[in-house]
C-alpha cells in the first residue's frame, strides 16, 4: 500500500511538473537579447528616421522598446511580464497600460499566417534574408494596393517594410547582442517618475 501511494505522489508531481513547464510562455525561440533598429518614415515628402532598441529577456515576456530622435530618447513601452507600461522621459511621466499577454512586440512566423490569405495569393513566402547577420525567414503580405515584407529570426521581427501610395515604413535590423546581459532595471519603472 504504502508502494502505490509512493509512485501515486511521484506520478501526481511529474504531472504538475509536465503542466508548469507547458504553461510557461514563450514567445522567441532565444532568451534574451539587445537588438538595435534603424526605422525610416516616409510620408507626403516628409522623411522622418528613429534609432529603435528592442532589449528583451524571459523569450520575450519581458520586453523594452526604446525610440530615439537625434540621439534623444521620446519614448519607453515595455512589459515587466506581468503588464504593459509607456513613459515619457521628458516628462518623467509612467503610464500603466493593462496586462501583459505577450511583451511589447509581436511574434512574426509565416505558420501564424491564414491558410486562405496563402492559398489567395495575398501572403508568400520569400527567400531567405541576411539581416544584421542573421539568416531570416522572410514573406510578404499584400493588400489592396499596399504590401508588407517581414523578415523574422527565432520569430523576433528583424525587418518590416510597408508600402502603400501615401505612406512607407521601413524598420530593419542593424546589430543584434546576445552576448550583453538585459538589466532588469529595463523592466522597471524608473525612480522620479510620477505612475499614472
Amino acid at each position: 500500500m504504502k508502494d502505490s501511494t509512493y509512485y501515486l505522489v511521484i506520478a501526481a508531481m511529474l504531472v504538475l511538473v509536465t503542466l508548469n513547464l507547458q504553461s510557461q510562455p514563450k514567445k522567441y525561440d532565444i532568451k534574451s537579447s539587445i537588438i538595435m533598429y534603424e526605422m525610416t518614415q516616409k510620408v507626403a515628402g516628409m522623411e522622418i528616421k528613429n534609432k529603435v532598441i528592442l532589449s528583451f529577456d524571459d523569450y520575450g515576456m519581458k520586453e523594452c522598446r526604446e525610440t530615439y530622435t537625434e540621439d534623444k530618447i521620446t519614448d519607453i513601452y515595455f512589459s515587466d511580464g506581468k503588464n504593459l507600461y509607456s513613459l515619457k522621459p521628458d516628462k518623467k511621466i509612467a503610464i500603466k497600460r493593462g496586462a501583459a499577454y505577450q511583451g511589447t512586440e509581436a511574434k512574426i512566423e509565416w505558420n501564424d499566417i491564414s491558410s486562405d490569405d496563402k492559398k489567395m495569393g495575398r501572403a508568400k513566402q520569400l527567400p531567405r534574408m541576411t539581416i544584421a547577420g542573421k539568416t531570416c525567414e522572410a514573406f510578404v503580405a499584400s493588400l489592396s494596393g499596399s504590401s508588407t515584407t517581414y523578415a523574422c529570426w527565432n520569430h523576433v521581427l528583424m525587418m518590416i517594410d510597408m508600402k502603400s501610395k501615401e505612406v512607407s515604413t521601413l524598420k530593419k535590423a542593424i546589430t543584434v547582442d546576445e552576448t550583453t546581459a538585459v538589466s532588469a532595471e529595463k523592466f522597471k519603472v524608473p525612480p522620479g517618475y510620477t505612475l499614472k
